[in-house]
């Protein structure tokens, strides 16, 4: 990646965005679905526990790489938030 044009890290950060778009609408389909096994198996959509291993994970991933802690926390939060919002909406559809 040395000698890169201004141009080629755009179009690098245009690829890398893409495949950020594609892995979010992937996890949006799969929030959708997890409401409905909470649903069919009696189980509340926040589940804190789970979620509490699921970013400690994420966090210990992220020792490897070195992204900005904070960032990771933001970054995973804020999907986390939007897959409990998707679950809710689909638990409403269902009623």
């Amino acid at each position: 990646m040395v000698n890169c044009s201004i141009f080629d890290i755009r179009r690098q950060f245009d690829d890398i965005d893409k495949s950020i778009l594609i892995l979010l609408a992937t996890r949006t389909q799969l929030s959708k679905e997890m409401a409905l096994q909470k649903k069919s198996n009696n189980m509340p959509v926040v589940q804190t526990e789970i979620w509490e291993q699921q970013l400690n994970n994420r966090k210990n991933e992220n020792d490897k790489l070195k992204v900005d802690s904070v960032f990771i926390d933001k970054i995973f939060s804020a999907i986390h938030d939007e897959s409990i919002r998707i679950q809710n909406q689909e638990l409403e559809k269902l009623k």
